[in-house]
């Protein structure tokens, strides 16, 4: 199975290429790599075009300077990927060694399945939330949607994803689309897998969240929840 990798980038090409760095160490080198540019002003193209990988690196990019379109520059890169499956990644999130080989044996049709997302930082260790959705999920088990699911470090046979629409367009920033996206996949009777092996660090220090605070960020998934609640009901 060839997998599929899609990040999502805005202005930090330094961030970006650190990532790519880490898919030269995957066990399993059977993949390729999408990068969506959302629009970056900054060096990020051309510091693709000079990366060297053993690896399939291609870009697109939306083109868009004046306002975020993170759904946009998703399926963009969603509809260039020719993998089996794809998983989603932020360009602040970075694989282990075994991450490309965990996604690949836990992908099946009909279901979403996600690693997890640790901090890189020692001290804020998130160990104790791992064990928290161990209990809740299993190890590749399969589980009903909650709201809790999260779309980074996602992974979706690409038939699934592209049938369910991909990412709403509807939303144009950096926040709502995965929550909605969560939520019509609930109600489209997806499962969710929870794959422990898939994970990535969560680089939580870097700047350039696009301006968003976080309560910015809550309101978009608060409206999105109430229009989604009236049109699905509650799962």
């Amino acid at each position: 199975m060839l997998l599929s990798v899609v990040i999502s980038t805005y202005n930090r090409s330094d961030v970006l290429r650190q990532n790519l760095d880490c898919f030269k160490k995957q066990t399993d080198m059977n993949f390729e790599v999408v990068v969506g540019i959302d629009g970056s002003t900054d060096d990020t193209i051309e510091m693709l075009q000079s990366y060297n990988s053993s690896f399939n690196v291609r870009w697109i990019d939306t083109q868009e300077t004046e306002k975020y379109c993170l759904a946009k520059v998703r399926n963009m890169a969603i509809v260039e990927t020719v993998g089996q499956a794809v998983v989603i990644l932020d360009d602040d999130s970075f694989p282990v060694p075994d991450f490309v080989a965990a996604h690949k044996s836990s992908a099946q049709r009909g279901v979403i399945t996600g690693g997890y997302r640790n901090s890189h930082d020692p001290k804020d260790s998130l160990h104790p939330k791992m064990k928290r959705t161990l209990l809740k999920y299993g190890i590749n088990k399969l589980n009903p949607i909650t709201e809790r699911i999260v779309e980074n470090n996602a992974c979706m046979m690409r038939s699934d994803l592209i049938g369910c629409g991909m990412f709403s367009e509807r939303f144009e920033g950096y926040g709502g689309c995965g929550q909605e996206f969560i939520w019509r996949l609930a109600y489209q009777g997806y499962q969710y897998k929870f794959n422990p092996e898939a994970m990535i660090y969560h680089h939580r220090e870097f700047e350039g969240d696009n301006g968003l605070t976080r309560e910015m960020k809550d309101q978009q998934a608060m409206e999105m929840s109430k229009m989604i609640y009236k049109h699905c009901g509650n799962f």
